[in-house]
Parts: C-alpha cells; sequence; structure tokens
C-alpha cells in the first residue's frame, strides 16, 4: 500500500525541488545602487590625469648635516609653526668635546705663532748687527707664514664644529604646518639624503625625518601622459574630483608646467594603470577652506584641453 503512494510522493517532490532550483537560479541578485557615479569632466576636450596633493611650498623635507642621536623632539604632526621654530634637538656632548679640543688647538697654534714672530724678529735685529745670514732670517719668516696658516685652518675648524653645535637645533626654515615626523627621542638621525624636488610624497616621506610644507593655499601635482603632453595649453583650467565622492570637486588655478618629462613615479593603484610611461607635471593651486582634502591624497583631474 505504502509503495503504491510513495513513488508519485517522489515524483511530486522531485518535480517541486526542480522548480524551485529554476527559480532562484533566474531569480537576480539586486543590484546595490551607486551612490557615486565616477566623475565626468565639465569639458569638451579634455585631459583625464591624476593630481597629487602637496604643500603650495612644495614639501619641505627637513634633515640632518651630521648623525646624531635625538635629544628633543619639539613639535607633533598638525603643528602650525612660524619660522626659526625649533624642531628637534640632536644630543651635542660628542661635539662639545670637538669643540674644547678645537679651541685646544687654536690656543697651540697661536702660541705657535708668537713664537715664530718672537724668533723672526729676533734673526732681524741680528741682521741688522750683520750677525744673522740671510738664509737664517728666510727660513723664520716661513716658519713665521706656516704657523699663521696652522692658525688658520684650526680656527676654521673651531668654526665647523661651533657652525654644527648651532645645528643641532633644527629650525623651521619657512612658516607652515607640520606634515610628518619620522623620528623619535633616543632614535639616531642619520644624514639625509633626499631626491630631486620633483620626487614624489612617498620618497620624501621616507627619505625626511620631518616633513612640513604651507598648506594655505594648497598644490596639486598633476602628471600628465606624454600621449596628451601635446594638447595640453599653458593656463588651461582644470577641475578636480575626490576619489570616493565625485560629488565634490573644485576649480584648480594653473600655477606653472615643469618643462621636464619624468618616469611617472605617482601609482593611483587602478588595475589599468601604466607604470611604463613618462608624464608631464603640471602644478595646480586651491584654496583648502574645508574641503575634506589632505596632503598626499590623489585628485582625478581634468584639464582643457586641445581637441584631439
Amino acid at each position: 500500500m505504502m509503495r503504491k503512494y510513495f513513488a508519485p510522493f517522489l515524483a511530486v517532490a522531485g518535480a517541486s525541488f526542480g522548480l524551485l532550483t529554476v527559480y532562484w537560479s533566474q531569480k537576480q541578485t539586486p543590484v546595490p545602487p551607486i551612490l557615486f557615479p565616477p566623475p565626468s569632466s565639465p569639458y569638451t576636450h579634455t585631459i583625464a590625469a591624476s593630481g597629487l596633493i602637496e604643500a603650495s611650498s612644495e614639501n619641505i623635507s627637513i634633515g640632518t648635516p651630521f648623525t646624531e642621536i635625538v635629544e628633543e623632539v619639539c613639535v607633533k604632526e598638525g603643528d602650525r609653526v612660524e619660522k626659526g621654530t625649533p624642531l628637534f634637538r640632536l644630543n651635542t656632548e660628542t661635539l662639545q668635546a670637538n669643540l674644547q679640543q678645537a679651541e685646544a688647538s687654536v690656543k697651540a697654534a697661536q702660541v705657535d705663532v708668537e713664537n715664530k714672530r718672537v724668533q723672526y724678529t729676533f734673526y732681524e735685529r741680528l741682521q741688522d748687527k750683520n750677525a744673522a745670514s740671510a738664509q737664517s732670517i728666510q727660513q723664520a719668516f716661513y716658519a713665521l707664514l706656516e704657523a699663521e696658516e696652522a692658525r688658520k685652518i684650526a680656527q676654521a675648524n673651531a668654526a665647523i664644529v661651533q657652525t654644527q653645535m648651532m645645528r643641532s637645533l633644527v629650525r623651521a626654515p619657512v612658516a607652515g604646518e607640520i606634515l610628518q615626523v619620522n623620528l623619535h627621542v633616543g632614535e639616531i638621525a642619520p644624514v639625509t639624503i633626499l631626491a630631486s624636488s620633483q620626487s614624489t610624497w612617498q620618497t620624501q616621506a621616507s627619505g625626511s625625518l620631518l616633513l612640513m610644507g604651507l598648506l594655505d593655499p594648497m598644490q596639486v601635482r598633476v602628471d600628465v601622459a606624454e600621449e596628451d603632453a601635446w594638447r595640453l595649453q599653458k593656463g588651461a583650467p582644470a577641475t578636480a574630483f575626490v576619489r570616493g565622492n565625485s560629488r565634490i570637486s573644485f576649480p584648480l588655478t594653473f600655477v606653472r608646467i615643469e618643462p621636464y618629462l619624468i618616469p611617472k613615479r605617482s601609482l593611483t593603484g587602478s588595475s589599468i594603470e601604466r607604470v611604463d610611461t613618462r608624464v608631464l607635471q603640471v602644478l595646480y593651486q586651491f584654496e583648502r577652506k574645508h574641503l575634506p582634502v589632505y596632503p598626499g591624497q590623489i585628485l582625478d583631474v581634468f584639464i582643457s584641453a586641445n581637441p584631439i
């Protein structure tokens, strides 16, 4: 009896399962709405590029002329400083010892000069009495010159150490804002060798002990691909869009074109981005005001250009 009804039941269950499978496979998952569509150029003919925000003074990398232990850090990120404000201080124990040694050398050189001068004067008096040869007087004269030269060298060495003592307290070269601090008390601050002014934010930040700049106004360093360089017009208007929110856009003011093409260094992270290309860098400025943008941030930039 059960076998009589069990087979039709399995058939109905199988058919229902098949229909449900087909239904769910054909049912489309709802696509979430696009909150911010991709930015579009406001110009009829345009160059699409990316731009890196930096200080209008360009990012200033602060380093040291000699290697020493950091004794004090006087600022932190976000601080606004005036020209001459102390930024950090290096230990001067070694320099003080060097200065004492240099000053002692100056004193010794001064004593030697005085002795050589007395000797030379003595031989001159003997010459008046025909008691000294011309050769003896000449030797005393050259000995005095050598002693005076040695004193100048000792004084110069002492001045170098005094200058290093002054530079052990590193001060702000201009007024601006502290963007990044890459040193701590107790660390050894190495001599900083920086790249050219065309280096990227990442290169500067990794190679400097402290990064600062003037952020009012801000500056955008735009990379124009060499294929589009011929379409660029000097003074061309441009518009920037904030990545992640295309509703935030603002006009840019032309500053200058840096007329030497360089290898592309500022990468945007796009999967279709070319890295084996050269770019012409164009500088623009904008007033930051209340815009949610920061140094080191990448913007989408559209520049009005000649038609293709």
